[in-house]
């Protein structure tokens, strides 16, 4: 039976990843790109979630859609639009990339927002896999990497603990669902790493690997909130951002699940392998010292 899947968000940190994976598996993988930009490797369909006119011909063929939002005031639009153009192009599975503590009633609003999400796709007479990734640890490459570089992390989470996931395992569980969708219909899956770690322990252990102090500074909510509104982010964002740093700092966050390594048949990435592979990304200059 044939396969054919469309990963959207091709360009980001999840996507790079998972068209790998499903590269190296041999799987007939295309990419969805709205940034014009080719996916080097694969075919790369352009398309506009926010537009969809331009949806029905980056949908054709496909059987399995691997559906992953940016983090947008409108992404319950986006995918609506996404879910809508699935149907009417025939798309026989979708895997949803969610997040942890999803849930429509959720008092968080990123839990709250991804609930949304996640009950178009349940509800859209499409067969659907729900995968709800944990914190990544690559977060402290992508977000905080010039702040770890600088020596001291300044984050509003206290001192909450985190199973972060690994990008890596994230993807291959993502490609292991797409190649075989009909095995993973109707369940969902929460993606964390095999050990809650909090931040003071996040920045010893990339000390150690750079062999200097790196320190952590549990900024207040306002502090931060002032920092984000002077770097010039929106309400939403900053809403969005703030309502996990506070679910963070909860601790709601440090409960490990099992499902990477029941669907991998081996454990999950630790911190401790993240920081060896990516060390020298830290040893780098902060940007703004470039």
């Amino acid at each position: 039976m044939s396969n054919t899947i469309l990963v959207t968000g091709a360009t980001g940190t999840v996507g790079r990843e998972l068209i790998k994976a499903l590269k190296a598996a041999g799987a007939n993988v295309i990419a969805m790109s709205s940034t014009g930009k080719a996916i080097e490797g694969v075919e790369t369909r352009h398309a506009d979630l926010a537009d969809p006119a331009s949806l029905a011909p980056a949908l054709r063929g496909i059987d399995t859609l691997f559906l992953l939002l940016p983090l947008k005031a409108n992404m319950v639009e986006l995918a609506r639009n996404a879910v809508a153009a699935a149907r009417a192009a025939g798309v026989k599975h979708i895997v949803r990339s969610s997040g942890a503590e999803a849930d429509p009633a959720s008092p968080c609003a990123i839990g709250r927002v991804q609930g949304e999400i996640d009950q178009l796709v349940t509800q859209s007479g499409m067969a659907y896999t729900l995968t709800r990734p944990n914190c990544f640890m690559q977060n402290y490459l992508t977000y905080y990497g010039d702040t770890i570089r600088a020596g001291t992390l300044y984050l509003p989470q206290g001192d909450g603990k985190v199973a972060f996931v690994d990008v890596r395992d994230i993807a291959a569980v993502n490609a292991s669902i797409l190649r075989h969708p009909a095995a993973h219909a109707g369940k969902t899956y929460t993606l964390t790493g095999g050990k809650a770690l909090s931040n003071a322990e996040v920045t010893q252990c990339i000390g150690a690997a750079l062999g200097r102090s790196i320190s952590y500074v549990a900024v207040p909510d306002d502090a931060a909130v002032a920092s984000m509104r002077e770097a010039g982010m929106d309400d939403w964002s900053i809403e969005t951002v703030m309502s996990l740093n506070r679910v963070i700092a909860a601790g709601d966050t440090a409960a490990v699940s099992p499902d990477v390594e029941k669907l991998l048949a081996r454990a999950p990435y630790t911190f401790e392998r993240f920081v060896a592979d990516h060390v020298a990304s830290w040893r780098q200059e902060p940007s703004g010292q470039r």
